[in-house]
């Protein structure tokens, strides 16, 4: 563990000094476990990767000032960082949306002036029952389309609790909305 650590140590000094192979061995030693990270999350092979690439470009990018004890742990936690910035910036490809506008185009007009009314009472109803500050955000980002940055400097709060109450914002939405969905589905079938 402790030869690990000094190795880590070795190769960081040698990144920090733009040595391009210590930065292919750190790329080699721990892209599959971003990638995994970042999969396992995303459900997307191509977003993983995409991520992961971000990470590197990072990493690569930021060398000379880069002040890291545990590698590992650091580009583990950079490859949840980069999953919740998708997320919350609605790039990730979501299964459910793709199969309600399939879903949709089945139905007809009447059905889907119906499905709409519905999804957009269930919507309001999920976004009143969020606590105040977390409704506060989401409105903030998506109604008013301001960046995490501005909320935090707005609200006084710290950017990465913006971050953490978009996440909830939007796990909340699409678990409700993929009940809604699922019952949709069996119903209409």
């Amino acid at each position: 563990m402790a030869d690990q650590n000094q190795h880590e140590q070795h190769l960081l000094f040698a990144l920090s000094q733009s040595d391009e192979c210590a930065f292919a061995e750190i790329y080699k030693t721990y892209w599959k476990l971003l990638h995994d990270t970042a999969y396992k999350r995303l459900g997307d092979k191509d977003q993983a990767k995409d991520v992961v690439q971000d990470i590197f470009v990072k990493l690569w990018d930021q060398r000379e000032n880069l002040a890291i004890d545990n590698l590992k742990a650091y580009l583990q936690t950079a490859a949840r960082y980069q999953v919740y910035n998708l997320i919350a910036r609605e790039k990730v490809n979501d299964t459910y949306f793709k199969y309600l506008a399939t879903f949709e185009t089945s139905l007809g007009a009447a059905d889907q002036n119906v499905l709409y009314a519905e999804l957009q009472e269930r919507f309001g109803a999920i976004l009143n029952k969020m606590p105040v500050k977390r409704r506060e955000v989401f409105d903030l980002r998506y109604e008013e389309g301001l960046s995490t940055h501005d909320i935090a400097e707005k609200l006084n709060i710290t950017q990465k609790t913006v971050q953490n109450q978009l996440i909830k914002a939007v796990d909340t939405i699409k678990e409700a909305l993929l009940m809604l969905f699922l019952l949709l589905a069996f119903l209409f079938r």
